[in-house]
């Protein structure tokens, strides 16, 4: 087998030569691939950004546009033995495939990897190639006029008509979050192929332990045979710490489609965890209060068939989906290796808006911003794409459970036998390719589509008709596809629901399944309606927050920094959203005084009201066994749920959910008029802590005793530890909560009343800071105060880089240190500078300066 690689530049060409300039954008003559083609009118335009303002407006025509692609390349003599094929993996979407002027293929389906056989079409020297690409839109709006009867799908302001018509990643036609850019391109790989025997498509494996350090793995070869022949199939395992399992036989494969099975025996191979979850990862935590986010252990599994062969990663571990029905409803939680584990999470939307911005250094950065929030648990939301394979490995890496949608997410969808089948090829593939990750714990069918039938007027009216497509599609295809081809992995047939032959209403039902509960958002509900349910597995939840005010300022001009002001409305896509957070402020705090005290307040808020859900959840296990937040992260710079900006920076619930997702955390909150003090242990080990209630008024002096509690806790539990029935709220005083354990010590500020009703004193901060030496441009900062200080922010304006610790609690004398580490995102280098720039760039910030 011969690769003749694509990769590179090609000429670009509009059709007819033909490109509406009339928005002031230059077109490219040429195009990277792999890549897109708007990031070639990007660099076509290099003093455009369609980031900034509104630019996004003017950036509509690349994705309504047809274009050419042309490639001449020199093909060897060596590339014309035998068969040749052209294969691209990620090409966006509907496109028509030249060699040398003759039409070899049509791709209609982003999802799919597509490869069509050329032999004979290419000859010695120079070939021309040609991808010639139709918009997507063009094609959903034709698809559309056909249509019997309407396929409504959700909109928003700016948005491509019909999206739910056509197999492209959703979110790129315009989300709630997102604006609406329709990407074309290859994204992953496009090469020529020459082979005598055909490919090894896809080697899917299971584990399965036959005794305490020996396991049985079955590995299933899928061989697309060029002829019928006998030829040798051998697998090979091998990695650190274990003798090489070899085994092999000859095999006679005909034309098209083999399957070829062996079983092999690995003695003592590490086992496959969840990060946080490993049995060393126990006394770390209590010696340093975080896990050792030590990498797991990989193997690799090599398939040779004769000419050809094919590598790939490998784990071990046992894994279970329980979902059973019990006295609270049905539960909904993973086991791993015999353990149960409490999902702590978030949920995963497309790195960036522009497909060649999605790079490996964006998906490690994020990946490992989630293990160090102490998540062990990603969801691949269904509105977006099968994430590349550096995300799957990564999270096989860093022990990162996946929730895996399927592409489809709030809409109904089309149930014709053309659109069913176009489907049918893309979930085969794509579970036959992904099947082998240990790091995939769950198959779901799509992101909202059962509720969906709900909200348009169409489906209300005449619910028989879209239950049945949806019926057809989802079950009929895609589920059909799932458990056919990966039968030992829990289906889940939509998110939400209560799984498998079960309609329930999960948006407010709380006691099957998984659930999205979006009242405190969308309906405006208090931050207390966090308590008036108790979940089994909460798979959406969020509360938004403006994004740190050095983003802001790289998409506005400073006249636009005003809350309601068009441009940073226009970077707000949720309906009213500016408007929601704006009047929460009045709910519970007093209203901020300057636009970056908004901005810090939002992320205050924003990150209070997450935890508010997630301390109480959790306090409520083995009912409730998940939390996965909607979201980490962002595709363009704006304001949204998201708990790291688009620059890469943490905002204040990112940091947070360190703390509140930490193995052991002490969550104090007021409940129905009861102070109540729970301690989470997410270790196996009983630990022994010690817990001190404070009550102390805001200038730090205690208002009355301590209570101390001193008491064993179990391993994988919440015990409640304390509980004080309140009178009524107070606005003189707040509960200082503080616990220890191993050589570690938490604290949590508990106010009774709304924040606003209270007095708070100028807490007078004041800092010191010093360089680390040898460390490549960290620092230390030394932070006390006079009275309490609540919120406290640390942000760095002029540096990338992360705290050890934020949105910190001060009291008179007693100091804390926080650790400044510069980093890295996307393709930028790490900086760093000088002790006098840090100090300059620094800006510290707590609940009193906001309105002060």
């Amino acid at each position: 087998m011969n690769e003749l690689s694509l990769a590179g530049k090609w000429d670009l060409k509009p059709e007819g030569n033909i490109y509406n300039t009339d928005m002031g954008l230059n077109y490219s003559p040429s195009v990277n691939f792999p890549g897109d083609i708007q990031t070639a009118i990007l660099e076509a335009n290099p003093g455009f950004d369609p980031y900034y303002r509104d630019n996004e407006l003017k950036f509509q025509v690349p994705g309504q546009t047809y274009w050419t692609c042309t490639r001449t390349i020199n093909v060897p003599k060596k590339m014309l033995k035998d068969h040749q094929f052209i294969e691209f993996d990620g090409i966006d979407t509907f496109a028509d495939i030249f060699v040398n002027d003759i039409c070899v293929g049509h791709t209609e389906n982003f999802f799919r990897l597509w490869r069509f056989d050329i032999t004979g079409f290419l000859h010695e020297g120079e070939n021309t190639i040609q991808i010639k690409f139709t918009p997507s839109e063009a094609v959903a709006l034709e698809e559309a006029k056909k249509l019997s009867y309407p396929i409504p799908c959700s909109i928003y302001d700016i948005t491509s008509p019909n999206r739910n018509l056509v197999r492209k990643t959703q979110c790129q036609a315009g989300w709630d979050w997102g604006p609406c850019i329709m990407a074309m391109g290859v994204y992953n790989s496009l090469k020529i192929i020459q082979t005598k025997t055909g490919f090894i498509d896809y080697i899917q494996t299971k584990t399965t332990p036959i005794s305490e350090n020996q396991w049985q793995v079955e590995v299933t070869t899928h061989i697309y045979g060029l002829s019928d022949c006998l030829i040798p199939v051998s697998v090979c395992i091998k990695g650190e710490g274990i003798e090489p399992a070899i085994t092999g036989t000859p095999v006679r494969i005909s034309v098209g489609e083999n399957v070829v099975k062996h079983t092999l025996t690995v003695n003592n191979p590490e086992l496959w965890w969840p990060a946080g979850c490993r049995p060393e990862d126990d006394d770390s935590i209590l010696n340093t209060g975080k896990p050792t986010f030590n990498p797991n252990t990989l193997y690799d599994i090599t398939v040779t068939a004769g000419e050809i062969s094919k590598t790939q990663k490998l784990g071990f571990r046992t894994l279970k989906v329980i979902a059973k029905e019990d006295e609270h409803g049905k539960s909904l939680y993973f086991k791993v290796n015999g353990r149960s584990i409490f999902s702590k999470g978030s949920n995963w939307i497309p790195c960036d808006a522009l497909p060649s911005r999605q790079t490996p250094e964006k998906y490690q950065y994020l990946l490992d911003s989630l293990v160090k929030a102490n998540q062990n648990t990603v969801r691949v939301w269904g509105g977006g794409f099968y994430e590349k394979d550096i995300f799957y490995y990564l999270c096989d890496l860093y022990g990162i459970l996946i929730w895996q949608d399927c592409m489809f997410a709030c809409s109904t969808y089309p149930a014709t036998k053309e659109f069913l089948e176009n489907v049918r090829y893309e979930i085969r593939h794509q579970v036959k390719r992904l099947s082998h990750h240990p790091s995939l714990a769950i198959w779901c069918g799509n992101n909202e589509n059962l509720g969906a039938i709900t909200w348009y007027e169409e489906s209300k009216n005449n619910r028989d008709r879209y239950l049945l497509d949806y019926d057809h599609l989802n079950e009929g295809v895609v589920g059909d596809e799932v458990q056919k081809n990966d039968p030992d992995r829990a289906w889940w047939p939509s998110s939400p629901s209560a799984g498998p032959n079960d309609f329930s209403d999960n948006w407010h039902a709380d006691g099957r399944g998984d659930m999205h509960y979006w009242s405190v958002w969308h309906e405006k509900k208090p931050f207390e309606a966090y308590y008036s349910i108790k979940p089994r597995f909460v798979s959406e939840f969020g509360y938004q927050s403006l994004p740190a005010f050095s983003e802001i300022k790289t998409f506005t001009e400073p006249k636009d920094l005003n809350i309601t002001s068009p441009i940073m409305e226009f970077h707000q896509r949720s309906p009213g959203g500016n408007a929601i957070i704006f009047e929460n402020f009045s709910r519970y705090f007093r209203v901020p005084i300057t636009f970056p005290a908004m901005v810090y307040l939002s992320q205050v808020q924003q990150a209070i009201a997450i935890q508010t859900a997630v301390q109480y959840w959790r306090s409520l296990r083995p009912i409730c066994m998940g939390a996965t937040v909607w979201q980490i992260n962002d595709v363009w710079p704006i304001a949204s749920w998201s708990s790291i900006d688009y620059s890469g920076k943490w905002k204040l619930l990112h940091y947070n959910e360190k703390k509140f997702f930490a193995p052991v955390f002490l969550s104090a909150f007021v409940k129905d008029n009861i102070f109540q003090a729970h301690v989470l242990n997410d270790t196996r080990k009983e630990i022994p802590v010690k817990v001190t209630i404070s009550t102390l008024d805001f200038n730090g002096n205690k208002v009355k005793d301590d209570v101390v509690i001193s008491q064993q806790v179990s391993g994988d539990s919440s015990t409640k530890v304390y509980e004080l029935p309140l009178e009524k709220p107070v606005s003189d005083s707040f509960i200082y909560a503080t616990m220890e354990y191993g050589n570690c010590k938490i604290d949590a500020a508990v106010f009774t009343s709304f924040q606003k009703k209270c007095d708070i004193e100028n807490p007078e901060i004041s800092y010191g800071i010093e360089e680390i030496p040898e460390t490549n441009g960290s620092f230390k900062v030394t932070l006390s105060s006079k009275k309490p200080a609540f919120y406290v922010s640390l942000d760095q304006q002029g540096l990338s880089g992360l705290f050890s610790d934020n949105m910190l609690t001060l009291l008179p004398n007693e100091p804390k240190t926080v650790i400044f580490t510069p980093s890295s995102y996307g393709n930028k280098k790490t900086k760093t500078v000088k002790l006098g720039t840090f100090k300059k760039n620094l800006i510290i910030t707590s609940l009193y300066e906001s309105y002060n």
